[in-house]
């Protein structure tokens, strides 16, 4: 019999490719200001990783006593946008927002012709101006964002479109995850999980089927045998 072909690679973002969240974190400060919401960054990590901006609002109003109404919502949403539209650029000018190995294994897979994909809470907006900033843009066809489901994770709608997309059987895809919400959605979508304790402890990522620090030196023939 034929060797299983290689699994496709399915990318979280934020915490997986690039180091965002501290971004997305002030400008949920920053906006949050205007409904009378804070939080500390432990709570932000606690709370609020892994959902995307639409639900994060919703806890927030929720906590704040408004009521979450969709144009509320979208209005929130946009004006955290701009925010990270400035922050975004002035953190690539001051240093590296690469997770460690990502651009390295990204890069290795587009040119073994390996396919790849991101599946991301983040709007398609913010996934496009990151990838600019590290000049990878052209690396992904297939862009799977907030915009793109009507529940994001861990609902695994944004892994199950992200499969479709690729035309690839969920069961040889292997989503490339930073958090517990990440990890439900990719595996109730049917795909085998590699965990990054990169924004949390690698208790949070138990159900993960590896869990590493980050991709340094991570090589296409070592996902291969830990998942070929």
């Amino acid at each position: 019999m034929p060797a299983p072909s290689p699994p496709a690679i399915v990318f979280d973002f934020d915490g997986v490719v690039v180091d965002s969240e501290p971004l997305h974190y002030q400008a949920f400060v920053m906006v949050g200001k205007s409904i009378g919401f804070s939080f500390s960054y432990d709570q932000y990590v606690a709370q609020y990783i892994g959902f995307d901006d639409r639900d994060a609002f919703r806890l927030m109003l929720a906590v704040s006593g408004e009521d979450a109404t969709d144009e509320r919502l979208a209005q929130l949403c946009a004006d955290k946008q701009k925010a990270f539209d400035v922050l975004a650029p002035m953190a690539a000018a001051s240093g590296a927002i690469a997770i460690p190995g990502a651009l390295d294994l990204i890069d290795a897979a587009h040119a073994a012709g390996r396919p790849m994909a991101i599946a991301s809470g983040a709007t398609q907006a913010d996934i496009h101006l990151m990838l600019t900033l590290l000049d990878r843009r052209d690396r992904f066809e297939i862009i799977v964002a907030a915009d793109d489901v009507e529940k994001s994770k861990p609902d695994p709608s944004t892994y199950a479109l992200a499969a479709e997309r690729l035309g690839i059987d969920p069961a040889r895809c292997l989503a490339i995850e930073d958090t517990k919400a990440g990890l439900m959605s990719a595996q109730g979508a049917g795909m085998m999980t590699l965990g990054l304790t990169t924004t949390g402890s690698a208790e949070h990522l138990a159900m993960a089927g590896r869990v590493l620090d980050d991709l340094s030196g991570v090589t296409l023939a070592q996902l291969d045998a830990w998942y070929g």
